[in-house]
């Protein structure tokens, strides 16, 4: 009789525990569906109003920015912003646009449209995000944050006026790996006397012409104090960025994309543009 009894029992233990975990498993789909419903209903509702916010800003010369400040689009021709809804407000958070550094002049890349530019002209790339700059006493926390350099580690350029290379070490020196490819911009300053650099990431590449070169970091990193002062990059044009943090202007900061063959005439072309986007900005209004 008591096996039978703890058989019964077993029987119906085993039921309620396959039920419940049927139950549990519908539960879990039910309740993931619904989640899935509501944030495909919140993506849907970010678009329609992103779209309107587009829509909204796209008839207007005087678009507002994050903290106040307006975009004047008719100081920057052909280039294009993005938008977005902040607290409510509709606002262009994103700008982006190239210009051409001549030797002598700035162009967009607007005026230039339709036209082949000599090759000795640098091309610069501009991804912006936009919002007002308040006045700041607050020290950078990125790049160097020294003002000067030894002289004994400092090699000028002679082929690249305006721009250094501050070395770790000696060289040649394994030790100069990072520093070797960041050229500084000796007197364009950040606001605390810091200098902006110029990454040149793309010496660091596997791509065949950096390494047929004679070029790359690689190579560099064998060169003497001489050799690095006479440094010319000719037809070679490996990546360079300029970050967020060593570049400015009135309505934020942005990220400039150039390459070695735009490093001549680049820390006067990189100061124009800056003040090319800042005249597109209305503060105090």
């Amino acid at each position: 009789m008591r096996k039978l009894f703890r058989k019964g029992v077993s029987r119906w233990c085993k039921a309620i525990l396959k039920y419940g975990l049927v139950l549990a498993l519908c539960y879990w789909v039910v309740d993931f569906y619904i989640e899935w419903e509501r944030m495909a209903e919140a993506r849907e509702h970010r678009y329609q109003e992103s779209k309107k916010c587009s829509q909204k800003l796209a008839g207007m010369e005087h678009v507002p920015i994050l903290g106040g400040g307006l975009l004047d689009r008719t100081k920057i021709p052909g280039f294009h912003f993005g938008s977005s809804t902040r607290d409510g407000l509709c606002i262009a958070d994103v700008l982006e646009g190239s210009f051409w550094w001549t030797g002598t002049e700035l162009r967009t890349e607007y005026q230039e449209s339709g036209k082949e530019p000599p090759s000795s002209w640098g091309h610069f790339n501009v991804a912006a995000r936009l919002y007002t700059r308040k006045p700041s006493t607050e020290p950078y926390n990125m790049g160097y944050q020294v003002v000067d350099w030894p002289e004994e580690l400092t090699v000028i350029l002679k082929n690249y006026p305006g721009l250094e290379l501050w070395l770790d070490a000696p060289p040649p020196s394994i030790k100069n790996e990072f520093s070797i490819k960041n050229f500084v911009i000796r007197d364009w300053r950040r606001r605390d006397g810091t200098p902006r650099v110029i990454a040149c990431n793309g010496l660091g590449s596997p791509a065949k012409e950096v390494l047929a070169s004679g070029l790359s970091r690689k190579d560099l990193l064998r060169f003497n104090k001489s050799q690095l002062e006479s440094l010319d990059f000719g037809d070679l044009d490996a990546y360079c960025t300029v970050g967020l943090h060593d570049f400015d202007f009135a309505g934020g900061d942005a990220r400039v994309g150039t390459g070695t063959g735009s490093l001549l005439g680049a820390p006067i072309a990189l100061q124009l543009i800056s003040e090319y986007l800042s005249r597109s900005i209305i503060t105090g209004k």
